[in-house]
């Protein structure tokens, strides 16, 4: 089973990553897909690692914000949901 990329994306609603993870961070151990791993000298290395952050997050100006807990939640909310009302299209 495919396991899903661990970056958190998104500036509004944050949430993870869609893409499959394909490797892992060589410095924090997590896995992410292509699109947010970079090659260094020191091995594939995560976006979050390169900008010295310690948790997976994308946008950095939201991440100063962001606790254990709001990690956890954006985990079990992989995907969206055609059938989920959450979000309606207001246009």
């Amino acid at each position: 089973m495919n396991k899903q990329c661990e970056m958190i994306v998104g500036f509004l609603t944050p949430h993870r990553c869609l893409n499959v993870g394909m490797t892992t961070c060589a410095k924090c151990g997590r896995l992410f897909c292509d699109e947010h791993v970079g090659l260094t000298p020191g091995g594939l290395i995560c976006l979050a690692c390169q900008r010295g952050l310690t948790q997976p997050i994308a946008v950095p100006e939201v991440a100063r914000t962001f606790d254990a807990s709001d990690l956890v939640y954006f985990s079990s909310v992989g995907s969206f949901d055609d059938e989920d009302d959450t979000f309606a299209d207001l246009s």
